[in-house]
């Protein structure tokens, strides 16, 4: 059940522009969505700032999300990239998982018991990333939007959502 809406593979790079490039020439080329939040992640331990660059593409079904995390709190991302910050290969990160109730999302990551790393929103967007690094390896998003909210994504309008 959690896997249910599974959309989208995010990985961490150090420099967006090149991994972008490096994702088009491998796979062929992506309408890319680039925007650079700034934003007030409530992380356990307070409110936190954070910002980063990122980059969002629909191909074959599945958005890749690209992230470079510029300043702030970053912890969640720093232990995934590579020390040698030339290295802009992107390293996988989470996966998001759809959502279109808001409160039956947070019911169920409750039920799920997986650690809280952040929660952030945007205008017609709440984002929820858990650590299930001990189960999956890997950070696990949760996404609820509005209509307005998935349209800013790209969401696909012929991408069918399992209710």
């Amino acid at each position: 059940m959690f896997l249910r809406n599974h959309f989208q593979n995010a990985y961490v790079t150090h420099n967006l522009d090149k991994a972008m490039k490096l994702v088009d020439d491998r796979f062929g080329r992506i309408d890319w969505i680039v925007f650079d939040p700034e934003m007030i992640l409530q992380t356990p331990s307070g409110p936190k700032e954070s910002s980063v660059r990122a980059a969002l593409g629909w191909k074959d079904g599945l958005q890749i999300e690209l992230i470079q995390p510029v300043a702030g709190y970053l912890d969640h991302y720093l232990p995934v990239l590579p020390a040698d910050k030339d290295d802009y290969v992107p390293r996988f990160h989470h996966i998001a998982v759809r959502r279109d109730d808001e409160a039956a999302m947070r019911k169920e990551i409750e039920q799920l018991g997986f650690p809280l790393l952040f929660e952030s929103s945007v205008p017609g967007l709440v984002f929820i990333y858990l650590d299930a690094g001990r189960t999956l390896g890997h950070a696990f998003e949760y996404i609820w939007a509005t209509p307005e909210g998935w349209d800013m994504q790209g969401w696909p309008r012929d991408k069918a959502v399992v209710a």
